[in-house]
């Protein structure tokens, strides 16, 4: 419920009062009790406490006594009080109506009754409103949370989806490369062995043609099956994927992982990352007290840039740049023509910088 809703409410008591006081006495003495009337309800409004409504009411109840005219107005003053759940003050307000029982008639103690009755429904109308209101507010809160929650899980979902998806494709991918060296390469190869034997010790000129054409055409079948299997074991090294096992993999704090890149690495650099990424991680196990780490991998205009950090405060040898592990994966990024810097500032952060070129396929 506003504030206007209540000016609303106070107006339309004001003028029912207003309209009562003129049938029963002169209209040139409402004037200044309305005038009251209206400052009163405009500071009680304004300063909304309990205490001084209450105050006001009894001031104003003082003031009835003395000049009749304000009498008339009690049960719009009452408002507030109903307001600030101070009911039992306002039975004080039947002690200036009785005074002028005699005066007005006894439909003055009825009918201002009922005016107080009225006061009592605007502002039970008043507080159901707010009621009302604020369990909207609730609700619609509840629902946008529910929503979101719910996006988000969605979201979650489709993402964990597509992983599988992509890790059962790349797996398949590689149980059919491994099918084909062992089952058809095996054969091949075996074929060429015996291709040879046979070579060796045939003394037939055309018949050793025929074999040496026969054993070319299977070592240039057995050259292509290889290049196919490297093609596929290649292709099925996605190094997003292959990043996000690790990390799921990893309870020992939080951590958190972005990829953004559009161009694939070579084979060399993929698995180069992989080991460093490793690495990292096993040297926060072993020798970090962090409670966050943080693996991001961008690419930049002319640069891929990896950054592996963590927010650790505990220093050890297996995180000083002369270490067997670090100087491992210095070597790694110098095979692929990167660079590693060590930032201990804060935290401890590897950085990683390779060149776009030296990095496509």
């Amino acid at each position: 419920m506003n504030q206007f809703d209540h000016i609303v409410h106070k107006f339309i008591l004001i003028l029912c009062c207003f309209c009562y006081a003129i049938v029963v006495t002169n209209t040139d003495n409402l004037v200044i009790p309305l005038l009251i009337v209206v400052i009163y309800l405009s500071i009680t409004g304004i300063f909304r406490s309990k205490i001084l409504t209450i105050i006001f009411f009894i001031l104003f109840l003082i003031g009835s006594c003395f000049f009749p005219a304000m009498m008339f107005f009690i049960p719009a003053v009452a408002y507030d009080l109903f307001l600030e759940k101070a009911q039992l003050i306002i039975a004080l307000g039947v002690v200036p109506v009785l005074l002028q029982v005699n005066a007005f008639g006894d439909m003055l103690l009825i009918l201002m009754c009922a005016l107080t009755a009225l006061s009592y429904i605007l502002k039970h109308n008043s507080y159901n409103l707010k009621v009302l209101s604020q369990n909207y507010i609730k609700l619609r809160d509840d629902t946008k949370e529910r929503e979101i929650a719910l996006d988000k899980l969605n979201k979650e979902l489709l993402e964990k989806q597509d992983y599988e998806v992509n890790l059962a494709t790349l797996n398949e991918r590689n149980r059919i490369a491994r099918e084909i060296h062992d089952n058809i390469g095996h054969m091949l190869s075996r074929s060429i062995l015996q291709v040879g034997a046979l070579l060796a010790i045939t003394k037939d000129e055309v018949t050793k043609e025929a074999l040496g054409n026969v054993k070319e055409a299977l070592t240039s079948g057995m050259d292509s099956i290889r290049n196919s299997i490297h093609n596929i074991h290649e292709d099925s090294i996605d190094l997003e994927t292959k990043l996000n096992s690790i990390v799921h993999e990893f309870t020992f704090c939080d951590i958190s992982f972005s990829y953004h890149v559009t161009n694939d690495f070579t084979i060399k650099a993929k698995y180069s990352i992989l080991y460093i990424v490793k690495e990292a991680l096993n040297n926060v196990i072993k020798h970090s007290n962090a409670t966050k780490v943080t693996i991001s991998v961008n690419e930049h205009q002319n640069t891929y840039q990896i950054v592996i950090s963590d927010n650790g405060t505990k220093t050890s040898s297996g995180g000083s740049s002369g270490s067997m592990g670090i100087n491992s994966m210095q070597d790694r990024v110098s095979s692929i023509g990167g660079t590693m810097h060590i930032d201990k500032d804060t935290g401890y952060q590897i950085l990683i910088t390779l060149p776009i070129e030296g990095s496509k396929p």
